[in-house]
């Protein structure tokens, strides 16, 4: 991501020194779950954008796409009005 915002703004934001958001940039040190809602917020993305590849789980991709099949199919015979209804449902989970 390059938007021309240089780690002394980001530092400014966080009311830290210049050189502890270098150690982040360079993975020599962590930012609190604080600081990093602020690094997110400066730098108008979500937190998800720095954390996603972190994530350890795996999808089980055929089930899920077994189970979207399987809801796609149900719903492809259902009226509008049906349909409108099932939206507001999921909305409401």
């Amino acid at each position: 991501m390059s938007l021309g915002i240089t780690q002394e703004f980001i530092a400014n934001q966080l009311d830290v020194n210049p050189s502890h958001i270098s150690n982040i940039e360079c993975g020599r040190a962590n930012p609190s779950l604080t600081a990093l809602i602020k690094i997110a917020n400066t730098l108008n993305c979500s937190v998800d954008y720095f954390i996603s590849g972190e994530y350890t789980f795996e999808r089980n991709e055929s089930q899920t796409k077994s189970l979207d099949d399987t809801i796609l199919d149900k719903l492809q015979y259902c009226d509008i009005d049906k349909k409108e209804k099932i939206i507001k449902i999921i909305d409401l989970l």
